[in-house]
């Protein structure tokens, strides 16, 4: 018998490729999503797929008797700059979803309860790599949201619940929402490099991000579900590479082979300057090792582009 499993945001980047690697692996996937950013052309044909909000009762009465035993929440607003727009949005959007989610989850004795949190969490990181034990201190509301959920999270292990907390950070790829001008620095660069041959950067040049491929988060997270040694855990998702934008933009230049232009403007409000991770809890706990380069992954994010 198939297991059955729940992915929201199934629609969106990271959701529905994690969806094609569980149909893959024999799981019976149900999937939610708004359609806000994601498209409805990224879901696979075999997920059973439900249209709506997870914080709206409507959608949750539709999945009521699934019983689901592991749920994958990856829906929600992804933008730090947005969540200035509009607070009560992303509030609704990222903590409201959880928190509806995880009473939910109870009711239905999930048995692991996996969660997309973000790097935004930390806030202020300075130049060296931040490990899981540093206090989170957010600077946007998306930050202050995603924390809000993890923290009602790790109250649910009371409940005889199990999760586990994944602190995402920069993930690019094949799949990507280019048309989302406000969410995933490679993309929004590569979108404004193909359609109008010149880049409009905000912020500095030496900003510095950590950049992950698709592919070695879907593996990461495969890795995870059901899978004890992660129950109730928090894990940074990245490769633990620091890469400055002018590092970032010269590495898109030579491997796509076109010259652009790049201006330099105010950065968005309340931006991180410099973030990356420190891995050495993800691998040592799976036994993993990144797969992609950021050369590597921006290759194959190119060349499907130009495909």
């Amino acid at each position: 018998m198939k297991k059955k499993i729940l992915i929201t945001g199934v629609a969106g980047f990271i959701g529905s490729a994690i969806a094609k690697k569980l149909i893959e692996k024999k799981y019976h996937v149900y999937g939610i999503d708004n359609l806000s950013t994601g498209k409805f052309s990224n879901i696979p044909k075999e997920v059973k797929f439900v249209k709506g909000n997870c914080e709206n009762d409507k959608t949750l009465k539709k999945i009521k008797k699934q019983n689901f035993k592991i749920i994958l929440h990856f829906a929600g607003q992804s933008s730090g700059e947005m969540s200035f727009y509009d607070p009560i949005k992303d509030l609704n959007s990222n903590f409201y979803s959880t928190a509806k989610l995880l009473e939910y989850a109870k009711k239905n004795k999930c048995k692991h309860f996996i969660f997309a949190s973000s790097m935004s969490v930390y806030g202020n990181a300075g130049n060296k790599p931040v490990s899981e034990k540093k206090i989170s201190s957010p600077i946007s509301f998306y930050g202050a949201s995603k924390l809000s959920s993890e923290n009602y999270i790790k109250i649910f292990k009371n409940k005889n619940m199990n999760s586990t907390i994944l602190r995402l950070f920069n993930v690019y790829g094949p799949g990507q929402n280019l048309e989302n001008t406000k969410q995933g620095m490679l993309s929004i660069y590569l979108n404004q490099i193909y359609k109008n041959r010149k880049l409009i950067v905000k912020g500095s040049k030496h900003r510095f991000r950590d950049f992950i491929y698709i592919d070695d988060v879907v593996n990461i997270v495969i890795k995870m579900i059901g899978n004890k040694i992660c129950f109730n855990k928090t894990f940074n998702i990245g490769t633990g590479k620091k890469f400055t934008v002018d590092e970032a933009i010269k590495k898109i230049s030579k491997i796509s082979k076109i010259n652009f232009p790049v201006i330099y403007k105010k950065s968005t409000p309340l931006d991180q300057f410099g973030i990356y991770p420190n891995i050495t809890k993800i691998k040592k706990t799976l036994n993993i090792k990144i797969k992609y380069s950021l050369d590597d992954g921006l290759r194959k994010f190119i060349y499907f582009l130009k495909e």
